[in-house]
């Protein structure tokens, strides 16, 4: 009673909308005529309310499926054709919408166009992001401070909003003439939980072993937003295409911390103590950039059998950045005694950041199955930031200092490939791809060798493509990769890999499709290792309209293992990480329709990931887990009415080292669709 109770209300919305419909439908003779005579109007709404019953951790349900209840449009989409009728306004307009009321992912677009005259585009989206992991859990930890069990998680969760419209006008001047105004808007919204560790400007030589030792957990609210405007054209003359941009892009970013809790402590179980709290803390930083836009490509035949093609791109952010932090608590001093402290630090800085990337290619058709490409690209990337800040310490300890630092950063990149198609139903593809970075680093006009490094790098790569008969073919790539010099601890110095995808029609109904992927990348100097092993089968099968089903298997072997080494703090600064792992999944489904107006549709994964991964010394906070899914379809074809469709989803999901994220779900969808 109680969930028809709640159902009713929304039940009731939904028939009045149906309503709604049906009346404007049947006021149509009498709306003016020669509107109706000018579109073909169509569409299909669907419409829903989704029941849930969840057990377990939420936040990590909301993480991995975050599928809420309520009422939602689901789908809606809306046709108008006048390409048969008169109209000085449009030819044609298409809107639809989609997860409107909640959904994690939804989207809208709408467009408009008059044949050889106007485009105009709008779309809209909306995602939901989130990531919790239980950080209160209790673990077997040996190594954590007396009468305390607390494990160490991560501590890095996130819930956030992220918005992306556009809207696109394109007038065609000419067939060969087109002007356009393009206008882009994305923003992030939500909080972060984080940690920090407690560093400031000109800290003490001894503070360096708390700040490594005592990361804290905080809040961070934040919000950003970009904005960007252009305008251009596109000229085409004989078989030359030029393409022109010009505009402004902002960027507006805040950001702040705070304690997630009075006199907190650090998440490190070794060295927790509730004698060295953190009292307070507040932090806000601010960072505003805009530059003008400045893109241009062409693309053209000098010959027959010669394409030529380029472009140049070009930014330059600039603004300022400001930095306005103080905490306070208890913390070794440098007699090793535990006493208060208290800090407070400002800084306000200027951003310049100039961007230029240039393009150029040719594709040479030497023969009918022999082709020549080859693409140079060049960037250049500079971020200059000159900042001044201020620290105090116990509130005795003054320091200030002004800093200069400079980044740049020139890439080379030079790719060559050859097309070769001896066969109709052969295609190989050989080629090289060569680059080379310059990366220097100067603070205060003098070179910072540690971050300043020269690399060059090459790729071989092999491309093919082989049917040899209608009912099998093969395609996939083999790569290696050598670099001269690595500029992180997991940049490798080698890697091999390869991909292979094999398809097997056995009857016009029955197909088998396989995909293999082998990788493997090392970097000796830091011990780094990383091996990707993968292999998935597929079989469908489709007897008629009528019955359908597939079936997938899919295997993965991964290991990473790599030194990491910690710039401050009391020895030992130098462990391990690793993280070995197997992943298997299996699916099946099937679609059938065993009666004119019903039919059934139900489908399966079951996720098994063994293996765990921890830092050396540690036991591991993540390992073995089982995330079985499954949903199932069950609709009726209503006669003039439309479609009513159910929907059961189930699912649970079980972590062996952390059980405190796991969960388990059951989910009802009642679904209703109609054409008009």
């Amino acid at each position: 009673m109680k969930t028809l109770a709640r159902l009713l209300p929304h039940t009731a919305s939904v028939m009045f909308v149906l309503m709604r419909i049906s009346a404007l439908q049947a006021q149509e003779p009498q709306a003016d005529t020669q509107a109706a005579e000018r579109f073909q109007n169509n569409g299909e709404v669907t419409v829903g309310y989704r029941f849930t019953d969840i057990n377990g951790y939420r936040p990590h349900y909301q993480q991995l499926v975050n599928l809420n209840e309520g009422f939602r449009v689901l789908d809606f989409t809306l046709n108008g054709d006048a390409r048969e009728r008169s109209n000085r306004f449009a030819d044609g307009y298409f809107l639809s919408a989609s997860g409107l009321g909640g959904d994690p992912f939804a989207t809208a677009e709408l467009k408009v166009s008059k044949t050889n005259l106007y485009d105009f585009r709008v779309q809209w989206r909306q995602s939901y992001y989130y990531r919790n992991q239980d950080d209160d859990v209790v673990l077997p930890i040996t190594t954590a401070a007396p009468g305390l069990s607390k494990g160490l998680t991560d501590y890095h969760d996130w819930a956030t909003v992220r918005k992306l419209g556009t809207a696109s006008f394109t007038f065609h001047a000419t067939n060969q003439l087109r002007f356009n105004v393009d206008y882009y808007r994305t923003s992030t919204d939500g909080t972060l939980l984080t940690t920090r560790s407690l560093d400031f400007f000109n800290a003490p030589t001894y503070w360096g072993a708390f700040a490594r030792a005592n990361p804290y957990p905080l809040n961070a609210p934040l919000h950003d937003k970009t904005n960007r405007l252009t305008g251009g054209l596109d000229y085409s003359w004989r078989n030359w295409d030029f393409h022109y941009r010009a505009g402004f892009q902002s960027f507006n970013e805040t950001t702040g911390l705070n304690a997630v809790a009075a006199n907190e402590v650090s998440i490190n179980p070794a060295t927790l103590s509730t004698m060295e709290p953190l009292a307070e803390i507040s932090w806000s930083q601010t960072r505003e950039l805009k530059t003008p836009v400045s893109e241009f490509s062409f693309r053209g035949n000098l010959t027959d059998n010669l394409e030529w093609r380029g472009g140049y791109t070009y930014a330059r952010n600039r603004g300022p950045a400001a930095l306005a932090m103080s905490f306070s608590g208890i913390a070794p001093n440098s007699t090793a005694v535990l006493a208060p402290y208290s800090v407070s630090e400002s800084g306000v800085a200027s951003v310049t950041e100039p961007n230029h990337v240039a393009n150029m290619g040719f594709t040479w058709q030497i023969r009918n199955w022999w082709a020549l490409n080859a693409d140079y690209r060049y960037t250049r990337y500079t971020s200059e930031a000159v900042s001044t800040i201020e620290s105090l310490f116990n509130s005795t300890t003054s320091s200030s200092g002004t800093t200069n630092v400079v980044w740049e950063n020139g890439l080379s990149d030079l790719e060559f490939n050859m097309v070769f198609t001896p066969l109709p139903n052969l295609v190989l593809s050989p080629g090289i791809r060569l680059s080379k970075s310059d990366i220097e680093t100067r603070e205060n006009f003098v070179v910072d060798e540690a971050r300043t490094q020269r690399a060059k790098h090459a790729r071989p790569e092999f491309r093919f493509g082989y049917k040899p008969w209608s009912k099998l073919s093969f395609r996939g790539d083999l790569h290696s990769s050598t670099s001269g010099a690595s500029y992180t601890a997991i940049t490798p110095h080698t890697r091999v890999a390869g991909h292979l995808i094999a398809r097997f029609e056995l009857l016009a109904n029955l197909s088998i499709e396989n995909a293999l992927t082998v990788s493997t990348a090392r970097l000796e100097e830091a011990d780094y290792r990383n091996q990707v092993r993968a292999d998935t089968i597929t079989i469908s099968y489709a007897f008629d309209e009528r019955l359908s089903a597939f079936g997938s298997f899919g295997y993965e072997s991964f290991y990473a293992q790599g030194e990491i080494v910690y710039a401050r703090g009391t020895s030992p600064l130098r462990s391990t990480l690793r993280d070995q792992e197997i992943h298997r999944v299996w699916q099946a489904g099937f679609d059938v329709k065993p009666l004119r107006y019903m039919g059934v549709r139900a489908s399966a994964s079951f996720d098994r990931l063994t293996g765990r991964g921890e830092i050396l010394g540690e036991p591991p906070a993540y390992g073995p887990l089982t995330w079985p899914l499954g949903t199932a379809t069950i609709y009726f074809d209503v006669p003039k009415a439309g479609r009513v469709s159910l929907d059961l989803q189930r699912t649970y999901y079980i972590e062996e080292i952390v059980p405190a994220n796991n969960f388990s779900a059951n989910l009802l969808t009642i679904r209703f669709t109609r054409g008009f």
